[in-house]
């Protein structure tokens, strides 16, 4: 995870048995939905806000 100016950015990797390493498999940033190994949401938006 890092910042890109006031927006959060997540790099997803997943395991590729193939060639044993780890390959990207997505770039997120407002939003973060992956189904793999599970179902998962998140709003990248609120992530470092300040309350």
């Amino acid at each position: 995870m890092e910042r890109d100016e006031d927006r959060t950015v997540v790099y997803v990797y997943e395991f590729d048995p193939a060639s044993t390493s780890y390959v990207l498999t997505g770039t997120h940033h407002d939003h973060l939905k992956v189904m793999a190994p599970f179902d998962i949401q998140i709003d990248l938006t609120v992530i470092g806000e300040r309350r």
